[in-house]
C-alpha cells in the first residue's frame, strides 16, 4: 500500500532535485525502496500537485507572440520559442481561447522533441501503425495510445514531463491551474500526516481518489 511516509518522500525529491537527471536518479531509488513502478510515482506526483518545471508567469508580450504564432506554428515550436513547456502553452491557448484548430495533434518533429525520441524512431512507430497519422500530423489520441501500449519504446528520463502528465493524467492540468497556497497547504498535511502510526498492511495495491 502507498503510505504518507512515501508520499513525503515523494515530495522530497522533488524538491531537493536541482535538475532532471538529480529528480531521475532520485525516483529510480524511491522505485527500489517502494516496489511501485515509475509511472504510479509519476501518478501520485499528479495527484499531490508536484512537477519539476520551473513556473513562470506570462508577461503581456508572451501572450502577443502567443497570439501572433498561434495556428502558424505549432505549439511544440510555440513552447521551443518561449522557453516554456508544452502544456503551458497549451493551458494558455485555452486560457486565452485561441484556436488551435490549425496545428491539432502533432507533426513527428513535435512528438521528436516531447518524446526525447529520434526522428527515425518516430518514423518507424508511424510505419508499423503503433502512430496514427492523419492529413500529416498525428491526433493527440492516437499518441495517448502509443503512450500506455508500448512504454518501453521511450525513456520517461526524455520525455517532456508537463506534457507527459497533461496528456496522460488531466488531472494534472486542474492541478497546475490552482493557487500555490492551496497546494502548500495540501503538501502540509501529508507531511503531517507522516507523523501517524503506519497501518500493518504490507499489500502494493495503491488508491489515487
Amino acid at each position: 500500500m502507498w503510505t504518507a511516509e512515501f508520499d513525503a518522500l515523494l515530495i522530497s525529491a522533488y524538491r531537493r532535485a536541482q535538475n532532471r537527471k538529480e529528480l531521475s536518479r532520485s525516483l529510480a531509488s524511491l522505485q527500489v525502496r517502494t516496489g511501485f513502478t515509475r509511472v504510479v510515482m509519476l501518478t501520485r506526483a499528479v495527484h499531490l500537485g508536484l512537477s519539476f518545471s520551473r513556473r513562470r508567469p506570462w508577461t503581456s508580450q508572451d501572450s502577443a507572440l502567443l497570439e501572433s504564432w498561434a495556428g502558424n506554428y505549432s505549439p511544440a515550436s510555440i513552447a521551443r520559442k518561449l522557453k516554456r513547456t508544452f502544456a503551458s502553452v497549451k493551458a494558455k491557448c485555452q486560457h486565452l481561447e485561441i484556436s488551435l484548430r490549425v496545428t491539432e495533434g502533432y507533426s513527428q518533429a513535435d512528438l521528436a522533441e516531447l518524446l526525447g525520441a529520434s526522428p527515425t524512431s518516430i518514423r518507424r512507430w508511424c510505419r508499423i501503425g503503433w502512430l496514427t497519422v492523419v492529413n500529416g500530423r498525428v491526433p493527440e489520441a492516437a499518441v495517448v495510445k502509443f503512450l500506455r501500449l508500448h512504454p518501453y519504446e521511450y525513456q520517461l528520463r526524455r520525455v517532456d514531463e508537463a506534457w507527459f502528465k497533461g496528456l496522460l493524467f488531466p488531472a494534472f492540468n486542474s492541478a497546475d491551474a490552482s493557487s500555490q497556497a492551496s497546494r502548500e497547504r495540501g503538501l502540509k498535511r501529508v507531511i503531517s500526516s507522516t507523523r501517524q502510526p503506519r497501518g500493518t498492511n504490507d499489500g502494493r495495491e495503491m488508491s489515487l481518489v
